[in-house]
Order: C-alpha cells, then structure tokens, then sequence
C-alpha cells in the first residue's frame, strides 16, 4: 500500500499516509480559501516526511497556513501539530483538557460549545470517540471532516471519492454490531449523525480511508434508524 495526496474536491486535497501496523490509511485535509490554507489534523509523528512532502506538492507555504484544526486529540491526528506554531492550532477545550502539559503547549486556541462557527469553517461537537471530538464544515464546497465519528479504515477501495457501496455497507455492519454489543456506542454514533443532518453535506471526508460523495443525509438516517429501532 502506497501513501496518496489528491484534491477531493474544489481547492480541497486529502493527505492520507498508509500505517502498515494499523493495516489502514490515516487522513488530514488541505483547504484552499480565500488567499490562505486550513489544515485539517495531521497524522502519526512518523508520518512527517510525507506529510512535509505532501504540503510542497500542493503548495502550502507555511506562512500562507492560517488554521489548523482538529477534529480530536489522538495520536494519528495530532502528531504533527508541533510542526506549525501554537497560534495557528485550534483544538475543542474538551479534548484540551485531556492532552498533558507538554502538549498543550502546541495549541494557542480552543473553542468549546456544541457547535458554531470558526474563521472559514463551522464546527459541531459530538457525542463519541473523544470527549471533544468534532465535525468541521466547509460552506462552499459542502464538505464535512466528520473525524473518527465514522471512518473506513480497512474497508478496501480503489477509488479514493466515490460513492462507497462497500463502506456504506460496512458501517451498516458496524452499526448492527454495536445495537447487540455495544449499545451506548450506537446510541453516541446516532446521536452525532443527527447532529450532522443539519449540515448540507455532499463529501464525507473521514479520518481514515475514502471519501464518500452522494446520499449522505439518507445515509445517516439508515445508520440512525438502525439503533432506534433497535
């Protein structure tokens, strides 16, 4: 397996680097807007060199970098948050608080609430996988870096945006799994993809793996009457 950049959508690329002992894809973003780049998390420290690669073929320059968001404070996310400075780093205070002193200090801003609006992009807070764990949302392009809240990580693909016939049908799976064996998972999972509903969403971008285009709003209703009907 090979590490892939690719713009996903308008003036928005996916990074993903390839964790041979995970046997899955880790992803960050690169958004392009308004004369200056976000950046969405940022990997595994051992990742650096292809991500500093990845930001030169597309043509970040770091004093063009005006946010780098994140959608959660684990390892595969935030590896790399040292490499920008603390002023440029935003992370939810609830996850700020679980992070050591140490790295604390890589982050100057945090935001806190249930959602809202950030310079470029707006944010909602949800119920699941990390105590601040977050969705980001990009207006113009309608793209959502929804985090691990849903993710694809050893669902096999080939085409990096598509429709994704075979991770729609393994988060179904998942979904069921946790109904019988895990119920406050599936009940975290639903509550955070009713939250997502508000948003227009036409690209799913995960954490991990493809990216989704098409149906998403009937596509969270499915995984959320999967648990409600349970």
């Amino acid at each position: 397996m090979t590490n892939v950049t690719e713009l996903i959508a308008d003036s928005t690329w996916a990074i993903l680097t390839y964790e041979e002992a995970w046997q899955t894809y880790i992803n960050s973003y690169v958004i392009a807007k308004n004369g200056a780049y976000i950046l969405i998390d940022s990997h595994l420290r051992k990742h650096r060199p292809y991500f500093q690669q990845a930001l030169v073929e597309i043509g970040v320059k770091s004093e063009e970098i005006a946010y780098v968001y994140f959608t959660h404070r684990h390892a595969d996310h935030i590896g790399n948050s040292d490499l920008f400075p603390s002023r440029h780093n935003w992370i939810h205070l609830e996850d700020f608080y679980e992070l050591d002193d140490f790295s604390q200090t890589f982050f100057g801003h945090t935001f806190t609430g249930s959602g809202g609006v950030l310079p470029m992009l707006q944010f909602r807070h949800l119920p699941f996988h990390t105590e601040g764990s977050v969705a980001f949302f990009d207006p113009d392009t309608k793209v959502c870096f929804v985090g691990d809240h849903l993710h694809f990580a050893k669902t096999p693909w080939e085409k990096l945006v598509d429709y994704g016939s075979l991770q729609r049908e393994a988060c179904r799976q998942f979904v069921k799994r946790c109904v019988k064996e895990e119920p406050k998972v599936a009940e975290g999972l639903a509550e955070g993809l009713e939250i997502l509903l508000g948003w227009p969403i036409e690209y799913l971008a995960t954490g991990h793996g493809p990216i989704l285009q098409g149906e998403i709003a009937p596509f969270f209703e499915e995984l959320i009457s999967l648990v409600r009907k349970a």
